[in-house]
């Protein structure tokens, strides 16, 4: 048995796949993971889930308006609240399918990266940027000093321009570059996080850290895009902003200005003012 449809004609698969999804035909789930049609499969289900946060944005949207409108006297409060329930039961149906495609999505998108080789090019991606990122800290540590810099100094922080690696977002970029672009982002997220844990720590020196995740979530969670958070639950590693969270603690501990607690349930402030420096973007 094949789909009746071939790897570029994603309109058929989209209704072959809205079908399986409603039928729940494991057949039809073993051809769609299949090595032949698996990179469709996932790229479609994740157009379909993009249509449906584009939806809710546009849903959310319009509840406000309706909102607004009531509060004028533009339309009655009656009318108001059988709209918002119509709305709220559409919204109730397009979470339960929703819940049903992410769970699809999770199967297809880790055998789709598995044939495309993603988790190792990420493996490699990881070594390279820490890689460069030691060798970015001795050029700093070696220049700050004022010592003179060897040729063999040279050569080694000559290669960080010379090295490209793939990138996403522009192709190929130089491994100095790329090392740039993850130390600014991780000194924006820091300044984040050392904000929340001034504020959550009020005079205590330590703060839970189920209290940070809250306010972090309510942060960062919304600055992430649809797609970041897809493409990082189809891993398999859980939360996208956990994930952030977790670095950034780590970024924060390299610095010396806090340091979790052996369970990892709490984050002591070793620093205040160091932390507060960070926060106001005076580090």
């Amino acid at each position: 048995m094949t789909l009746p449809y071939g790897r570029d004609d994603d309109s058929a698969a989209y209704h072959y796949i809205n079908a399986a999804l409603r039928g729940r035909d494991a057949e039809a789930w073993r051809l769609l993971a299949a090595d032949s049609h698996v990179e469709q499969t996932d790229r479609v289900l994740r157009a379909m889930l993009d249509r449906i946060a584009v939806a809710r944005t546009h849903r959310t949207a319009e509840r406000a308006t309706a909102r607004a409108r009531a509060a004028a006297g533009e339309i009655t409060q009656a009318e108001y609240q059988r709209d918002a329930a119509e709305d709220a039961t559409k919204a109730s149906k397009t979470a339960h399918f929703e819940t049903l495609l992410r769970e699809h999505h999770r199967q297809i998108a880790q055998a789709a990266r598995r044939l495309r080789g993603d988790d190792v090019r990420d493996e490699l991606t990881d070594l390279v940027l820490a890689l460069g990122a030691a060798v970015d800290a001795h050029r700093s540590a070696v220049l700050a000093a004022g010592y003179e810099p060897t040729p063999a100094d040279e050569a080694l922080w000559a290669r960080l321009g010379e090295l490209d690696v793939p990138d996403t977002d522009e192709g190929r970029t130089s491994v100095e570059d790329l090392v740039r672009r993850h130390a600014e982002r991780q000194d924006d997220l820091g300044r984040v996080l050392a904000g929340i844990i001034l504020d959550v720590a009020g005079a205590a020196t330590s703060v839970p850290r189920s209290a940070l995740l809250t306010e972090w979530k309510k942060t960062v969670a919304p600055t992430l895009a649809p797609e970041q958070k897809t493409e990082f639950a189809a891993k398999g590693k859980g939360s996208l902003a956990t994930e952030r969270l977790r670095k950034t603690m780590g970024h924060l501990e390299r610095k010396g200005l806090v340091k979790r607690s052996p369970d990892g349930q709490r984050l002591d402030l070793l620093d205040r003012a160091g932390l507060a420096d960070v926060a106001d973007g005076r580090e």
